[in-house]
């Protein structure tokens, strides 16, 4: 896709939303992405009329791509309308089920069943509805379902859910008869610890973690990345993402997560275009840094605003104010805490 150059002239919404929308949809081919798309493709082609089928379970944090890999696999085996002499039925290849908050194995089974399109997904008790998604994936061609967010199933950690949820999977990888793959955070690895069958039956166990950036070949794939990603942003001038110096701060804001670069890289793209620049440029991404918020790291400073940036002085700045903040609050807690001893307790008349 081609984006002619601003000049400084900024363009009209419809195009700006246009350049906004082409980030959005920018997939990079990454080394661990590529293997993981090759790996789903080997456990499909492995199961396909096997008398044991494979399994596979992916993890890695938020952010990482997890969502991202599955639905581009999904998207290679498009569901299509097929007819035969007695029939007309949608083929579908690959199913992917995003399993919902806080399901129970019925509610699961309900959503699987609505995204295979029965129109009566919701009626019947959890046996009714498994035996039918058997039937369905009989049916209409289904070889792989992949199961995304799986730590919804697990949502309430207790003895109880792990074991109804482990069960559940357990039983019903060993009877559907097609490639099952999972996905999910990495607490959702649970499941597996409270029922050592399910974790034999899962033992290719895949992560997809963020990158790495310590080492001089960790650095250099984090780069090739961010060199990917330049080439594939709707301006007619590259943003030098790769440059060391420039790796180094969008490092520090990610943390490798992918995700955090490229919703960085969106706001920038609308403050840029916006500005009639036919580049992104470091003002750009401090000024959309200001949109990224990130809870868990309340103490980061903005280092597109810094011309003498240095990654391993910030980082270590972030951790100096972490831990204060903590200190303080294990303070605050016990000074709460001693103060409700003092009072005594409370008496209810």
């Amino acid at each position: 896709m081609d984006f002619e150059r601003l000049d400084g002239k900024a363009p009209d919404s419809k195009e700006l939303k246009r350049r906004v929308e082409h980030v959005k949809k920018i997939i990079v081919y990454h080394p661990k992405y590529e293997n993981l798309l090759e790996e789903m493709e080997t456990i499909m082609d492995l199961s396909d009329d096997s008398v044991s089928p494979e399994c596979l379970y992916i993890f890695g944090p938020t952010g990482a791509g997890k969502s991202t890999v599955t639905r581009e696999f999904t998207t290679r085996y498009p569901r299509e309308i097929k007819e035969t002499d007695d029939r007309e039925y949608t083929h579908i290849p690959v199913l992917r089920v995003v399993v919902p908050p806080k399901a129970t194995p019925r509610m699961l089974a309900s959503k699987v069943l609505e995204d295979m399109g029965d129109p009566f997904s919701h009626k019947g008790s959890e046996s009714e509805l498994t035996s039918r998604i058997h039937h369905f994936v009989k049916e209409l061609g289904i070889k792989v379902i992949i199961f995304d967010e799986f730590q919804h199933l697990i949502d309430a950690d207790t003895e109880y859910v792990l074991a109804t949820a482990s069960n559940w999977v357990k039983t019903f990888t060993e009877e559907i008869g097609i490639a099952v793959i999972l996905c999910g955070m990495p607490e959702s690895v649970k499941v597996f610890i409270s029922n050592p069958q399910l974790d034999r039956r899962f033992c290719n166990k895949v992560a997809l973690e963020a990158f790495a950036y310590g080492t001089v070949e960790e650095i250099l794939t984090f780069r090739v990345f961010l060199q990917k990603v330049d080439k594939l942003l709707p301006f007619a001038e590259l943003a030098n993402l790769a440059d060391p110096r420039m790796a180094d701060k969008l490092y520090f804001i990610s943390m490798g997560i992918p995700f955090y670069v490229m919703k960085l890289l969106e706001y920038a793209t609308y403050i840029a275009a916006k500005a009639g620049a036919d580049k992104i440029a470091e003002s750009h991404l401090a000024k959309a840094l200001l949109k990224v918020k990130q809870v868990a790291r309340p103490f980061v400073a903005n280092p597109f605003a810094d011309p003498n940036f240095d990654l391993e002085a910030a980082l270590g700045t972030e951790n100096d104010a972490m831990n204060k903040y903590k200190e303080k609050l294990m303070i605050k807690r016990k000074k709460g805490r001693n103060s409700q001893k003092a009072q005594g307790p409370s008496l209810n008349v």
